[in-house]
């Protein structure tokens, strides 16, 4: 690491795991006499050495890519890597598609339930339920049922941090529900809205358009594989299998989870370290927030909380593109982070990677769309009310910058305003989900951080 690091782990709960690791991060903020500190958040992940192993490239071309950020010598950064434990998503093949055999699906289930569902007597549950679900609509709904235990109920609007700004009256509500039908509808329903027709999400071939770094940071598995010659790939399952259709049920159901958990990572564990760390220095420090995919949905939860930030950005966020807006429902509902922006608690900048490129985002919001009975063929989409902010940028938000920027090549000239939201088109640099430690993303956080 070549900036001074300290991590804290966060239970699912929310709590700061080890009080030790707290102290020391503010321990180190303290003593390093440091103008900034940037904390760091992973998204969906099986162990903390993938998050580490994010966090270290990312950081390292920070480091690269310092020299070209105007004005970056004149201030000393700190790192502070949040550590929770994610469930692994997607797996290559429900991204990818292609001929997966009736045996090969059955064993992919499988250990898909193992990675995602911890609790161990509803796992052997579902794992039992696996060789009956082609030929036994009591077992699909067993299996649905199973799957609906675990999905929490709907959020409560944040409470916030204190505020001078004048109050709009209008509410913040969960812009991204589960559909009524993943709560309610019968299992056949259900299978069979999750599976659905194949989908062209409009992702563009790779023949040299995006950077084919093959990342896979943050555990989640996004390939190029199923791309065809002539036109983009498919939606990512073999849709004529039951047990593909299952796998889908318990990626959206997981997704739900997640969500939960993000939101409770954030509120807890890292709104009570952001606090901490902003009073560490009696000088002062700016605080900066960088979340991938789910990862930076926690740190919306957190930043929330807080009365000042200067920077977030959101790598390739899995999670609503109307978290932040304005009367996203046509009744006076705002996202559910809306208040962040609205309160004009961010001293700096907001930045939003999002591409077509992210398959894994698109395949949680089209099934989430299937599930809704959504019209149109652009599902997951900017038209999509379940579209992620990792693929369209954040929408219906009035502090979005006009007309849309590009993330730019290392040295590129950004104009980054404070309380501004800047979507940064990223198809040219961002291949996947998993592709967000590059050196253009790293410059345009820098530039970020060093903003005036």
């Amino acid at each position: 690491m070549q900036f001074p690091y300290a991590e804290v782990e966060i239970r699912s709960t929310g709590e700061i795991h080890d009080d030790a690791q707290r102290r020391a991060a503010v321990e180190l903020v303290a003593s390093s006499g440091a103008t900034d500190v940037l904390v760091l958040c992973h998204g969906w992940n099986n162990d903390i050495p993938q998050a580490r192993r994010l966090y270290q490239r990312l950081t390292d071309n920070l480091a690269a890519v310092r020299p070209a950020v105007p004005g970056a010598a004149s201030r000393t950064l700190v790192v502070v890597g949040a550590l929770w434990p994610s469930i692994r998503w997607s797996d290559e093949d429900e991204v990818a598609g292609g001929g997966v055999a009736v045996g090969d699906q059955a064993t992919a289930l499988v250990g898909a339930i193992a990675t995602r569902v911890e609790d161990p007597a509803r796992a052997a549950l579902l794992t039992r339920l696996v060789p009956r679900l082609t030929d036994s609509a009591e077992a699909r709904q067993r299996f649905l049922d199973a799957l609906r235990e675990q999905i929490p109920p709907a959020p409560t609007a944040p409470s916030t941090a204190p505020s001078t700004a004048p109050s709009t009256g209008a509410t913040e509500v969960d812009e991204d529900p589960p559909p009524t039908a993943l709560l309610h509808a019968d299992a056949e329903t259900v299978f069979q809205a999750v599976g659905g027709p194949v989908v062209d999400l409009g992702s563009p071939e790779r023949t040299g358009g995006a950077a084919a770094s093959g990342s896979m940071s943050g555990g989640m598995a996004d390939t190029t594989a199923g791309a065809t010659a002539g036109g983009a790939a498919g939606f990512g399952f073999d849709l004529d299998s039951v047990l593909a259709k299952a796998r889908g049920v318990l990626n959206i159901t997981t997704y739900y989870t997640m969500k939960d958990r993000a939101g409770k990572v954030g509120s807890g564990g890292i709104a009570t370290l952001l606090s901490e760390l902003a009073g560490a220095s009696m000088s002062g420090v700016r605080l900066h927030l960088a979340g991938h995919s789910f990862g930076a949905r926690a740190l919306a939860a957190a930043a929330v909380r807080q009365p000042r930030l200067h920077s977030y950005t959101l790598m390739q966020g899995a999670f609503s593109h109307h978290a932040f807006a304005v009367d996203f429902d046509g009744r006076g509902g705002n996202g559910h982070f809306r208040s962040l922006l609205a309160d004009r608690r961010l001293t700096g900048p907001m930045l939003v990677t999002h591409t077509v490129n992210d398959r894994a985002v698109g395949l949680a919001y089209a099934a989430a769309s299937r599930l809704a009975r959504q019209a149109g063929a652009g599902l997951g989409d900017a038209n999509d009310p379940y579209g992620g902010i990792g693929r369209n940028g954040a929408l219906k938000t009035p502090e979005v910058v006009q007309p849309g920027v590009e993330l730019l090549e290392v040295g590129g000239s950004y104009q980054f305003r404070p309380g501004r939201v800047f979507n940064l088109k990223a198809d040219r640099f961002i291949s996947s989900h998993g592709d967000v430690s590059g050196q253009q993303v790293a410059y345009a956080l820098y530039c970020a951080i060093n903003s005036q």
